[in-house]
This record gives structure tokens, C-alpha cells and sequence, in this order.
């Protein structure tokens, strides 16, 4: 017999066994190499070379300082880009916005965020005779930077692509003409919840004729541009984006993988116009001190104008589509489908694992039992997998550490000897049939849940499953030896195809960030689909290649291991710190005292020579329950010497009542108290503390209107009068916490010899409490 459970034709010659064992293994192999070839960028087009030189010196000159909201290096920066579209013969608009948007804190409460934004806005009219009619392209970028960036890091978010929307500007208006209007978005405040881009889509009229949006963004000056999300985007615009930037990456699975980094950007509120967004960054790491990377930026400005052609002179539809599944496949290029289908699969599946199950059932001698041997088999492997994992999740933590990724590669292919070998043990006791239906059985389950939570990443476990339980259902009619392995093989290779570009992706994008969990997942599901093995003949072969494996893959991880530690730990020895861009001065009128403080951000590294001259008396960082409160976190602080020109937060109580109006229930007393800020703040954050204000109000704009915990972030507020109302119990004290922070520190304050690095950077607070009691 060819193995339990599966009917067999006559024995044949070993030669053809052998054949079919060197066809099974061609196939694989040959999927295996095209999965594992390194992925080349997309090869920029002859005439991103001249572009190269201008983009290079605008982000030099946009990237020399952080740009964060309302401040006088976001100023300059706008002005350098609108005198850059009016030099190339544009009108650019400057939309100059009050933005109002809250969230809900994670631990509870209502944070509100108001600020002022200056969006500059570019109208390229298209050619076509009825341009008016149709839907028009917004291509959106952001110049604004976060406070602590570093000064002298050229790779600053933001920078690359507004350097690349600059010049796409010149390439549209001086080129060909394009059938459709485009519109271009400079938008301001996206370091701060995406101000600019709510400021347009809520009060700009052109964002009610967009048909499409095309963001630009980054995470640094290195790594890919991918396609990191496509919000409601359908088969014509998926075409169109395949068909204008060929080779570059882009799934729906690593969308959604996308979306686990903290630091990954956001289509945002452009996803809110009535029209599909797709959203274009790259995967580069932050650095402190980066270099404009030219292999990047010409990328980045190639692709921007490819698109910009491409959809420029195409019928755009306004209206978000159903959700899609896309992904790339090796020669036949890029696949997309309705996620529906996927449904459709399962169903599929589904059915051909009731078959499978009445088939194996029909033909078994003991009746059910090795069927349920196999699906509670399964279960309990899955169950110690997970349980093995929890308890190496400190091995794991530590392999996403690892630069090269040989460890974590080692660790993957011991653990996948271990489980390939448990399912060989398993098959021992309940038979190939039984032990690949039940985990085809999980499988499922697996596939209803992802259908459910992400129904356009589905097709990654949907296609396989079909595939799997469809060579199984070929295999129950008898066919030669080379046959059954020829579509042994076509089970397998769509699990290859789709699962391993998928693994590498997860690792390689989300590992850096301490995220493995995504990774462990598919990792486990890709080894499930190997229960396909089962239905060979080879079982002593695997298992002497199984033992063989986990026999060296501990030594596999052991030449240059300690070589990099200890170069790593050489490293931190000469550089024990990084220059302290999160260093603050805090000017505090409660205390009536100025320190310095740096956040321990290190997680317990040591400081450099230079800063621990400011903070002398500490050993390590500590709660300073004094100033901050208990709740506070570590963080290292002394005294600084007060600074007379930092003005105190000029606040005034102008309603304090004792009770609440009469027959008011619940019993509310309104305070009222106005704020100023003689410093001029770009940056202004706010919070009550004692008790929960029930509505609040600033100039007459509410913030709240029912009870919760209350925070405000002001921006661009300058030194305009702040007049607030908060309803509050009536017998409940109230404080208001008032910080006014700045970008910059007093470096005359500073003790000399400090990093080169350190102008631009860090911050500067003005603290006050008002209390009513």
C-alpha cells in the first residue's frame, strides 16, 4: 500500500518510485528558488537621473532642522516650497485651517486635539474637454517633522517624499498634458494626528472631486517603497498601480502586517474622502543621523510620476470599492480578486473536507476513531507548540535582535524538524489520512477566523487549503507512483508560493520592532500544510533527515555568534549613549525651580561622560514623586539653573463658584479661567486632574460634552487669549495642568563640550497648576 488511508495502484519498478521523488523534490526546489531570490527594486526610469540632483538639495535644506507644527522652522519650510512651485511657474494656495479632532485614551478618557494648520495646496488643470466632470488625482506628502527629531538626520520622515512632490510638480507642469486635474497636497501636522490632512478633506472644496489619493510617506531614508495599504481600492486601480511601478512590493497580507508598527505611517483621513487611497512608504529603520539615500529617492521620485501619468490620464470613479485580495505570484506577475472569493474557497474547502472525512471513514476498518485520533492529535500538537513558544519567548525576543537573521532562520528550521517529525510520530498512531484531515480540519477554523477579522488577507490560507484537500481527493482513485507524486507536489507549491514571501515579509519588517508573534503564526501554519508528507512513502528517509537537521542546527548557530556579541558589546562600551535629544528643561512655577530631565528611554544603559554632568547625583533614573507624582515614569532629573527669559504660562481664574446653580442635577459648578502664553508655544498640552469635567468649552468651541477624563493638545495657538469653561462636580477639587513646550533647549545653560548633534533638538517646558477648590 502507498500509505494508511490512501488506495494505491500496483507496485511499480523503484526506479519510478525514485522519479517521482526527484519530481516532487524539482518542484519544490524550483519554488523555493523563486521565493528565495532577492527582491530588486524596480529599476528607475532614464529620466529620474536629472531629478536626482534637485531632490537631493531640497531635502538638504528641508532636512537641516525638525519642522514640527507651528513652529518658525515649519514656517521657513513652507515658504521654501511655495518659492519652489512658484518658481516652476505654479500658483500654489496656502490653506490655512482650525482643525478640532478626539480620541480615546487606551486607559480611558477624552483627549482632544486642536491646532491651526497651513496646508499648501497645487491645482494642475487637466487637458480633457469635460475635466470638470470627472474625478480628479490628489498626490499628498507631509513637510511637517516631530519635535525630537534629530536636526542633522537628512532622512527625516516626510523630507524624501516632498522632495520627490516637487519635482513631480515640474515634471507635470513642463511634460505632457494629462486628461484629469491633479491635485497636490503639502500637508501640515501630520506628526501631531494628521491636522493638515482633516483640515483638507473637511473644509478644502477640491477634496469633493477626488477620485483617487496617492500618499507618499516614510519611516526613514532607507528600505523599499512598498505599497503599504490600499483603502478601499479596486481591480482597476490595483491594475493601474501594477502597471505603473512594476516590481514594487505590495500585499493585502503585508497591509495588514503593516498596521501592527507603531511607527508605520497611516493613510489616515484621506482614507475618509469617497474615493480609494493608496498609500506608498518605505520600510527603512529610523536612524539618528541618517544620509539621504539616492537609491531610495530616485525610487521614490520615478514612482510618484509614474503614477501620477498613469492615473493622470485614466477615468477615475469616485465611491470606495469592496475589499480586495492582491498579491504578486512569480511569473504570473500580480493576482487580485473581491475578498468574496475567498469565501467562496472556503466553502470549497469545506466541502471537500466533508468528502475527504466520508471517504476515509468508508474505507477504515476501525471505524471513526482514527479520524478523531487525528483531529484531537492535531489539537494537542498545536496546543504544545504554542506552550514550547511561550516558554522560549525570551530566545525569540532576543532573535529579533539579530542583524543577519542566521539565528532565527536556524531556530526556524530545528522547530520545524521537531514538528514535522511530531506529525511522523502522530501518523504512527492514527494514520496518514486521519492526521492530515485534522489539521486540514484546524486549518479551516483558522481560515472562518481570518475571514471574519480580515477577509482581504483570507486568500493567503484559502488557496493552499483548496489545493491541499484537493490533491488529497485526486489521491483517492489509483493512479501510477509519479502521478500521485506530481500532484503531491502541485498540494504543496501553493503553500511555497504564498506563505513563504509572506514569512520573510513579517520577519523582516516586523522583527525589528520586537513584533514576532505574526511570524510564529504563519510560520506554524505553513508547517501544517506539510502534513501533505504523510502521504508518502519516505517516512524513514524524513525521519533520518529530520534527526539529522536537529542534530545540527545547534551547531549551525554557533560560528560568529559570540564574535558578533561581543563586537556589539564593544560597540556599547566606546558609544554607551546616544546624545540626548529627549533631554527637556522643565520650568515649573509650583516649585518655583527649573530641572533638566531625560526619559529613561535606554532601558538602563549607562549615560556618556557629557550627560552626566547634568545629572550628577543620580545613579540611576528614578520616580520623582515630588514633582511629578507617583504615577510618573523613571526618568533622570536635577537642578537646572532658571531661566528668567522662559515666561511662566500667564493663566487668570475668572469664575471659581463654591456651588452649583440651584435644582441643577447633577449637582455642576462651571469654572471659567483664560491663557496666554507670553512664550508664543507652538505646543500646548493640558490636562484635569482630580476630577472628570462633564463639558468644556475654548472661546466658545466645545470639547466635551459628557463626563470623562480631560486632556488637550493646543498647536499654532500662539499668543492668541484662550477663554475655557469646564463643568465639573460641584464638591470635587479641580486642578488644570498647563505645559507649554518648545522645541530647543537654553544652551547657554548647557556644560560645554556637548554633541554637535544637540542644536534644534530637545525641549523646553513652562509648567502651571491651576487648583479650584
Amino acid at each position: 500500500m502507498f500509505t494508511a488511508g490512501i488506495p494505491t495502484a500496483p507496485a511499480r519498478a523503484p526506479g519510478r518510485a525514485a522519479l517521482g521523488v526527484g519530481l516532487l523534490i524539482a518542484v519544490v526546489l524550483l519554488a523555493l528558488g523563486w521565493l528565495t531570490r532577492p527582491a530588486a527594486p524596480p529599476a528607475p526610469d532614464a529620466q529620474a537621473a536629472p531629478r536626482l540632483a534637485p531632490m537631493l538639495r531640497h531635502m538638504a535644506l528641508l532636512g537641516a532642522a525638525p519642522r514640527p507644527i507651528a513652529t518658525a522652522a515649519n514656517a521657513a519650510a513652507r515658504a521654501y516650497i511655495v518659492g519652489q512651485l512658484r518658481g516652476i511657474g505654479l500658483a500654489p494656495q496656502v490653506q490655512t485651517a482650525t482643525v478640532q479632532k478626539s480620541s480615546i485614551r487606551k486607559w480611558g478618557g477624552t483627549h482632544v486635539t486642536l491646532g491651526v494648520v497651513h496646508n499648501i495646496v497645487v491645482h494642475l488643470p487637466g487637458s480633457a474637454p469635460d475635466r470638470l466632470r470627472r474625478p480628479a488625482l490628489l498626490i499628498a506628502a507631509h513637510y511637517d517633522s516631530g519635535t525630537l527629531t534629530p536636526g542633522a538626520a537628512l532622512g527625516n520622515r516626510g523630507v524624501a517624499p516632498v522632495a520627490a512632490l516637487i519635482e513631480t510638480a515640474r515634471a507635470l507642469h513642463t511634460g505632457q498634458a494629462h486628461l484629469n486635474d491633479i491635485v497636490l497636497l503639502f500637508a501640515d501636522g501630520e506628526d501631531v494626528g494628521a491636522l493638515g490632512a482633516s483640515g483638507f478633506v473637511q473644509q478644502h472644496p477640491l477634496a469633493r472631486r477626488i477620485g483617487l489619493v496617492l500618499k507618499f510617506d516614510g519611516t526613514g531614508g532607507a528600505g523599499p517603497l512598498v505599497l503599504a495599504d490600499a483603502s478601499g481600492a479596486g481591480s482597476q486601480v490595483l491594475r493601474g498601480w501594477a502597471a505603473a511601478t512594476p516590481g514594487m512590493p505590495g500585499s493585502a497580507l503585508t497591509a495588514r502586517l503593516y498596521r501592527l508598527l507603531p511607527d508605520m505611517p497611516r493613510t489616515g483621513p484621506l482614507a475618509d474622502i469617497d474615493a480609494p487611497a493608496l498609500l506608498f512608504a518605505n520600510t527603512g529603520r529610523r536612524a539618528a543621523a541618517e544620509r539621504p539615500d539616492p537609491v531610495l529617492l530616485a525610487q521614490l521620485g520615478d514612482s510618484m510620476l509614474r503614477l501620477a501619468q498613469q492615473f493622470g490620464n485614466v477615468p477615475l470613479a469616485r465611491g470606495a470599492r469592496q475589499p480586495h485580495a492582491w498579491f504578486t505570484l512569480p511569473v504570473l506577475g500580480q493576482v487580485r480578486h473581491p475578498a468574496i472569493l475567498s469565501w467562496g474557497l472556503a466553502a470549497l474547502a469545506a466541502l471537500l473536507l466533508v468528502r475527504g472525512y466520508h471517504t476515509t471513514l468508508a474505507r477504515s476498518a476501525a471505524g471513526a476513531v482514527p479520524l478523531l485520533r487525528g483531529f484531537f492529535g492535531v489539537a494537542v500538537l498545536l496546543l504544545a507548540t504554542r506552550m514550547l513558544l511561550w516558554e522560549r519567548r525570551h530566545e525569540l525576543a532576543a532573535l529579533t535582535r539579530d542583524q543577519d537573521g542566521g539565528a532565527a532562520l536556524v531556530f526556524a528550521l530545528a522547530g520545524a524538524c521537531l514538528f514535522i517529525g511530531a506529525l511522523y510520530l502522530l501518523r504512527r498512531l492514527a494514520g496518514a489520512a486521519s492526521v492530515f484531515l485534522g489539521t486540514m480540519a484546524w486549518l479551516a477554523v483558522a481560515l472562518l477566523g481570518v475571514l471574519a477579522l480580515a477577509p482581504d488577507a483570507a486568500y493567503l490560507l484559502a488557496w493552499p487549503l483548496v489545493a491541499a484537500l484537493a490533491a488529497f481527493t485526486a489521491l483517492q482513485t489509483p493512479r501510477d507512483t509519479n502521478s500521485r507524486f506530481l500532484i503531491l507536489a502541485l498540494g504543496l507549491v501553493p503553500a511555497l508560493l504564498l506563505f513563504v514571501p509572506a514569512l520573510r515579509t513579517s520577519w523582516s519588517a516586523l522583527a525589528p520592532h520586537g513584533i514576532y508573534l505574526p511570524a510564529l503564526v504563519l510560520t506554524v501554519m505553513l508547517l501544517c500544510f506539510a502534513s501533505l508528507l504523510l502521504l508518502l512513502p519516505l517516512g524513514r528517509v524524513v525521519g533520518a533527515a529530520l534527526l539529522l537537521a536537529t542534530a545540527l542546527a545547534p551547531g549551525l548557530a554557533t560560528p560568529g555568534q559570540p564574535a558578533r556579541t561581543q563586537a556589539m558589546q564593544a560597540t556599547l562600551a566606546e558609544h554607551p549613549a546616544r546624545a540626548p535629544e529627549g533631554l527637556v528643561y522643565f520650568k515649573d512655577m509650583n516649585s518655583w525651580r527649573a530641572y533638566w530631565l531625560l526619559r529613561d528611554e535606554r532601558q538602563g544603559r549607562p549615560l556618556d561622560r557629557w550627560t552626566r554632568e547634568l545629572f550628577p547625583n543620580l545613579t540611576k533614573p528614578e520616580v520623582q514623586v515630588d514633582v511629578f507624582g507617583w504615577n510618573s515614569p523613571r526618568q533622570w532629573l536635577a537642578i537646572a539653573p532658571r531661566e528668567d527669559a522662559i515666561a511662566y504660562p500667564e493663566a487668570f481664574m475668572l469664575k471659581n463658584p463654591r456651588l452649583a446653580r440651584p435644582g441643577q442635577r447633577p449637582a455642576l459648578r462651571q469654572v471659567e479661567f483664560t491663557l496666554r502664553s507670553k512664550n508664543r508655544a507652538p505646543h500646548i498640552e493640558m490636562w484635569a486632574a482630580g476630577t472628570k469635567p462633564q463639558r468644556s468649552t475654548l472661546n466658545g468651541r466645545q470639547l466635551t460634552a459628557r463626563e470623562s477624563a480631560w486632556s488637550l493638545s493646543l498647536y499654532g495657538m500662539q499668543d492668541r487669549l484662550l477663554r475655557f469653561t469646564l463643568d465639573a462636580p460641584a464638591d470635587d477639587i479641580l486642578a488644570v495642568v498647563v505645559e507649554e513646550r518648545m522645541p530647543g533647549l537654553p544652551v547657554h545653560l548647557l556644560p560645554p563640550g556637548g554633541p554637535h548633534r544637540l542644536a534644534g533638538t530637545g525641549m523646553t517646558v513652562s509648567s502651571d497648576v491651576l487648583r479650584f477648590y
